[in-house]
């Protein structure tokens, strides 16, 4: 059983009988922000498509995405309605509404009539109150960089010499100690380095350090070069 708390003024929509008809436990109260708390932190602000129109030609719409922004950490925009072309704003003009609520972290859900918009809060009230392991394929998973290894970091440390040049340092010399022992023209006999990442490279390792400066080559662009 999953809980959906619905505004009082949303039940002559018929949406909170529709709920407890797919076996949803509505609680009906005076709801501050939004007109539908399905979850934790999850809430949905419903308008028809008039009401939508009626909203941000009256100045509230803005207001109650602001609202809905700071106390949701789900938030919800449900647009209700079989076509956007009915009323005063142009369907045009409430697509770019669509985009500019989405680009502020709101989602965005269509539905064209009761019916539909029950379904999709009892479908966000299961998510959100009985969340499940899911499977999920390779191309939708967070992706996460490995981390080079600490030698390889070490040198990365340096400006202009990127991870794959420290790694063909390393693979070079065979060690962190190796190539800090090793001397300039050494250095440049590796494949990425030339003058410039050397002398960068020289800085850091023997540049001594000053309590009052961030770095020791602070002068050294990120290419490697003097900075001007």
């Amino acid at each position: 059983m999953v809980v959906v708390v619905a505004d009082v003024r949303e039940i002559p929509s018929g949406v909170p009988k529709r709920l407890e008809g797919l076996d949803v436990s509505v609680s009906r109260k005076r709801l501050q922000v939004g007109d539908y708390v399905v979850g934790s932190g999850a809430i949905v602000e419903r308008k028809s498509v008039l009401d939508l129109q009626d909203s941000l030609i009256k100045g509230r719409l803005w207001i109650q995405i602001g609202r809905l922004r700071e106390v949701a950490v789900w938030p919800y925009l449900l647009i209700e309605g079989a076509s956007l072309d009915k009323g005063p704003i142009s369907a045009e003009a409430l697509r770019g509404l669509w985009l500019a609520v989405s680009d502020l972290g709101v989602v965005v859900l269509r539905s064209s009539d009761v019916r539909e918009t029950a379904l999709w809060l009892h479908r966000l009230a299961v998510r959100r109150q009985q969340p499940i392991e899911r499977d999920r394929p390779a191309y939708t998973q967070r992706f996460v960089r490995a981390r080079p290894h600490p030698a390889e970091a070490a040198r990365a440390a340096a400006p202009g010499i990127s991870v794959k040049t420290a790694r063909a340092l390393l693979d070079h010399f065979g060690s962190l100690d190796d190539v800090i022992t090793a001397n300039p023209a050494e250095w440049q006999s590796v494949a990425g380095v030339g003058p410039h990442r050397s002398h960068t490279l020289w800085q850091m390792v023997h540049s001594r350090w000053h309590p009052d400066r961030s770095t020791s080559h602070s002068h050294v662009s990120r290419n490697g070069r003097h900075a001007t």
